[in-house]
């Protein structure tokens, strides 16, 4: 293929973006790419942040168009600037595809995954993740749609309903973390909306009102010492949409993201206001009065804390303003977005979530990624309006009130999900796709947090540290895209799909030279990967055409990586042509226990999937491959599955039924509706 034509088919997904990107993510201005260790700042005094959010919300017509590449021209110089880097990057794939020395099988036995004492599969060992279910191995509490259940196990028949809180409002989302005899609930509530009132400009003040909402969320501390008597301790009600939650030890640590009223206005925004005074002006100035009359809580999170047990209620910002981090750049957001701030804070459980210690930062992405390990957490978003780079950015939180911004890293490509990111003995492993380029490449990089800084950086206000890249390998799966990553350990398992699945296996033991050392390419792919103990990889995902990549039905997958140089796949097991797992999308929807993987199933088509019974696949899995061992049906859509001591409690939105494992025998269901129609929807899986 010519040169010429490897610009028009690269040309292609680089429009593409250019076109869509803005309406998905809020980033850096589109011609700002500081490196990120110098670029962020906090603030002295709450009057310093409000200052910043009226200078990041003005509009600067003179930056358009001479300030901002045009259209036409940013294609041009993202083609010369993919040319300029073709030949090396084709150096790069010849000597990445290189033949390398096998990793010795034992160094690659992968641990089997994590699961936390209340029973979801989690990502990381010591870390629980907020869930509709959990158990304490006596109850389990379960979400329901208005209220906190809790039922008491049985020995041998269903669960026994012994308590049940009911909340004031019902949560579009909600999740649930338990511990030191406690349940923490916290809900996405319906967002609240306001109008600004506005302070006169030269004596007058505009006609046309400015209305907002505001997303509201809360934090619900639920007393459950005694199971049969839950009662409501505490209830911290915060602005903005409640993104996840993490609890290790003792320590709560919770996400949320705000999103300011005022937006950052368009130039193509000609409208006219009229004013009080009988005048009209363009949208300038009528902006510009919107701007001048919110003061810093229009902009800034804020809180009201109910204590019941002691009958008081306070209210302020969420975060102090001084742990507030923000890009130094004039106008970091892109016109027409408002400036979001994602937050956390993080709280001593056995003391109550009214004392918290707080940090943030300013202008993320619409969907941040959070991922957590044990005393780190770590936002991922777009680094700029095209999302050619992925921010990181990494706060300490080993110190419950006090938790600090760390420093950050901008790396190249775009990431999955939370599973593309892992931290391991002190160092960042990050997958990511470079779509903004042809042909599509992946890789993995891995980052080291360096204390201390420098220049500019070493003034006051200045992060912590920064995120250094020491090692990185690239070259995986040219033309494609990630569809799942996981880590174990030093051994990484990069699934990249478009047409057929390679499984890359990554030799991660040196952090300066991250390696490709095998590669498998079978049809279809995996969306789900749980490492097993023996050097086996179990995945979850779909068969595909390998002419045409279409997606065809569910399918187990069993992997031996016990040789990384040489992964082979031990066994297929087709779960259903027409069949969905919420697996594929949510992992603590996957269980494995005893030699079995429990996967939930319904209608492929969503449309059909709340109005259908479901069931649990039960797969044995062996070295020598995969095995249908059990369909455990259920009335209402699959959705959790908790094995314990000899039983396996299966969550529905209507039920949780509760089998014996060793017969599969039916101990009955607690059920959260009174009547039901005995629907059953036949998910068998396809014989091998």
């Amino acid at each position: 293929m010519t040169r010429s034509r490897l610009w028009l088919l690269a040309a292609v997904p680089i429009i593409a973006a250019l076109i869509v990107a803005t309406d998905h993510f809020v980033g850096a201005h589109p011609h700002h790419s500081a490196d990120l260790s110098t670029d962020l700042r906090n603030f002295d005094t709450c009057d310093e942040l409000h200052q910043h959010y009226l200078d990041v919300t003005e509009l600067h017509p003179d930056e358009y168009p001479d300030g901002i590449v045009p259209f036409d021209k940013a294609v041009e110089e993202a083609a010369q600037e993919e040319e300029a880097e073709f030949a090396a990057d084709e150096a790069d794939a010849m000597e990445d595809s290189a033949t390398v020395e096998s990793v010795e099988a034992e160094e690659a036995v992968a641990d089997g995954g994590e699961v936390s004492e209340s029973g979801t599969n989690v990502q990381e060992r010591g870390v629980d993740e907020s869930d509709i279910i959990k158990t304490d191995g006596k109850y389990i509490y379960v979400l329901r749609t208005q209220s906190l259940l809790i039922a008491e196990i049985s020995e041998d028949g269903p669960l026994v309903e012994v308590g049940r809180l009911t909340f004031k409002q019902q949560g579009l989302r909600q999740e649930l973390l338990i511990g030191d005899g406690k349940a923490i609930v916290i809900q996405t509530l319906e967002p609240t909306s306001g109008t600004v009132k506005f302070e006169p400009r030269s004596g007058r003040v505009p006609l046309e009102p400015f209305e907002y909402t505001r997303d509201q969320s809360v934090i619900l501390e639920i007393d459950v010492s005694d199971p049969t008597a839950p009662t409501l301790a505490r209830e911290l009600h915060l602005d903005g949409r409640f993104l996840t939650a993490r609890l290790v030890g003792d320590d709560l640590r919770v996400v949320f993201q705000h999103v300011s009223p005022a937006a950052v206005p368009s130039p193509w925004d000609h409208w006219s206001y009229g004013w009080s005074d009988g005048t009209v002006s363009g949208s300038d100035e009528y902006h510009e009065a919107v701007r001048e009359s919110l003061k810093l809580s229009s902009w800034f999170p804020l809180f009201g804390l109910q204590d019941h047990e002691r009958g008081s209620f306070g209210h302020g910002y969420a975060l102090e303003c001084s742990q507030l981090y923000a890009s130094r750049a004039d106008i970091p957001f892109q016109w027409g977005h408002r400036p979001t701030t994602s937050y956390l804070l993080s709280f001593e459980l056995s003391a109550g979530i009214d004392e918290w210690g707080s940090v943030g930062l300013l202008g993320t992405a619409i969907e941040p990624t959070v991922y957590a390990s044990v005393e780190a957490l770590y936002f991922a978003f777009a680094a700029n309006a095209w999302w050619q780079n992925t921010e990181i950015h990494r706060f300490n939180i080993a110190d419950t009130r006090n938790p600090s911004y760390f420093g950050g890293a901008v790396v190249e490509g775009q990431i999955l999900s939370r599973w593309a990111l892992s931290e391991h003995n002190g160092y960042l492993r990050v997958a990511t796709t470079e779509h903004q380029r042809w042909p599509t490449v992946s890789s993995v990089t891995v980052l080291q947090p360096v204390e201390g800084q420098a220049g500019a950086a070493a003034a006051a206000n200045a992060p912590q540290g920064r995120l250094e890249e020491v090692g990185k390998v690239t070259g995986l799966g040219r033309t494609e895209s990630i569809f799942a990553v996981r880590f174990a350990g030093d051994v990484g398992y990069v699934v990249t799909f478009r047409q057929v699945d390679p499984l890359y296996v990554l030799d991660l033991s040196d952090p300066t030279d991250p390696r490709e050392v095998g590669e498998l390419k079978i049809p279809g792919f995996s969306r789900y990967l749980h490492p097993l103990s023996g050097g086996l990889l179990f995945g979850v995902g779909r068969d595909a055409d390998p002419q045409t990549g279409w997606e065809r039905g569910l399918q187990a997958t069993l992997f031996d990586v016990s040789d990384p140089g040489n992964p082979t796949q031990l066994s297929v097991l087709p779960l259903g042509d027409d069949a969905f797992s919420p697996v594929e999308f949510d992992h603590r929807a996957f269980r494995y226990q005893d030699g079995v993987a429990w996967i939930p199933v319904g209608p492929n088509d969503w449309h059909y999937r709340g109005d259908h019974d479901g069931a649990f696949l039960g797969v044995r899995v062996s070295s020598d491959g995969l095995d249908h061992e059990s369909t455990l049906r259920l009335h209402g859509e699959a959705r959790r599955a908790i094995p314990l001591e000899g039983q396996i409690h299966l969550l529905s939105d209507e039920e949780i039924r509760t089998y014996r494992l060793e017969d599969q025998e039916d101990l009955g269901a607690l059920s959260f509706a009174s009547e039901w129609d005995n629907r059953w929807l036949p998910l068998e899986p396809e014989s091998e």
